[in-house]
């Protein structure tokens, strides 16, 4: 048994899969799509789309496992004393007649009111799982599958009748598992509603809506083919998702970065240098190194040097 056979032969069940499945009619989970034109070629020339690599049917069935380790901790999570009662839905799926669309939640919420809350489950990086908090924080992602998340949990709500909703966000990462509550809006519906009739309309009058102009999109969509318009960037530059998340955390970082320099400089002018210093809960410790004088490689004297180094400790912290 050999490590490369094996690892080959892991690539090859990904692999066998992917599969390319029927669109007849909206979904929950693809209503959101920024593209109108995307979701009626999803129904009239779903046989084009271009199948998904190996990788992101990796990325499929790590969400596949990670939606059921998130059912299991918010089943083992107490509140007001008693374990959440979570409820996994029974039927494949159902559907809302006007315009049609189907959907399956991921699990309910049993609250005190007796009522099932439907629960839409992601499991995301580090750095979408800290900055995602409010509904807001996803319609304001500059990620399109992102902003299009609120669409799904707002069907579920439409569907089932209720006033909230909840997001379980699961850090890849860490595992850890975090709820958002989302409060059903009735202008994010109808907007929903009036997008479900204007796709229904193309499909029925077999025309296909405007293109959007957002790049990005185009480049990874499955039914580019079948489109006739893409949005093309330059064929020397490289796309790269994930440094696209570093290079925003550093540009949100950039501000507080100068900040504190500005503050650390003005912490060593009040010091002056003083060799130990008790701030409440921190002590600040001045230490002095000399570098001796000496003589460079062409004879030149060369003086002492002081180099002063500042440490703080936190007395709160080393007590623990």
């Amino acid at each position: 048994m050999e490590a490369k056979e094996l690892n080959e032969q892991i690539v090859q069940s990904s692999r066998d899969k992917i599969k390319v499945y029927p669109c007849n009619n909206l979904r929950a989970s693809s209503i959101g799509h920024p593209c109108e034109r995307y979701l009626v070629l999803l129904m009239t020339s779903w046989e084009m789309q271009i199948p998904h690599d190996e990788v992101t049917q990796s990325i499929f069935d790590l969400g596949n496992a990670l939606e059921d380790y998130t059912i299991n901790v918010l089943r083992n999570t107490t509140y007001n004393g008693k374990k959440l009662e979570i409820v996994t839905p029974t039927i494949r799926s159902w559907r809302i007649e006007t315009p049609l669309i189907t959907g399956r939640e991921d699990c309910r919420i049993k609250e005190e009111d007796g009522k099932l809350y439907p629960v839409e489950i992601k499991g995301l990086s580090p750095y979408e799982w800290e900055k995602l908090n409010t509904m807001e924080d996803f319609l304001n992602s500059k990620k399109y599958y992102i902003r299009a998340y609120p669409a799904q949990l707002m069907c579920y709500m439409w569907n089932f009748g209720l006033d909230h909703g909840w997001f379980a966000l699961t850090n890849k990462v860490t595992g850890q598992v975090k709820l958002i509550k989302v409060l059903f809006n009735w202008e994010f519906a109808d907007a929903l509603l009036a997008k479900g009739t204007r796709v229904y309309t193309h499909v029925s009058a077999k025309t296909l809506p405007d293109p959007i102009e957002e790049e990005g999109i185009c480049e990874k969509c499955s039914l580019r083919n079948a489109c006739g318009h893409i949005t093309r960037i330059p064929t020397d530059i490289e796309l790269d998702e994930g440094l696209e998340e570093m290079l925003d955390r550093k540009f949100e970082l950039k501000p507080l970065y100068s900040e504190y320099q500005k503050l650390d400089e003005e912490i060593k002018q009040k010091l002056n240098k003083r060799p130990k210093v008790l701030a409440g809960k921190y002590l600040c410790i001045y230490k002095c190194t000399k570098t001796p004088a000496k003589k460079g490689p062409n004879g030149e004297e060369i003086p002492e040097k002081e180099r002063w180094n500042l440490s703080i400790k936190n007395l709160e912290e080393i007590k623990k």
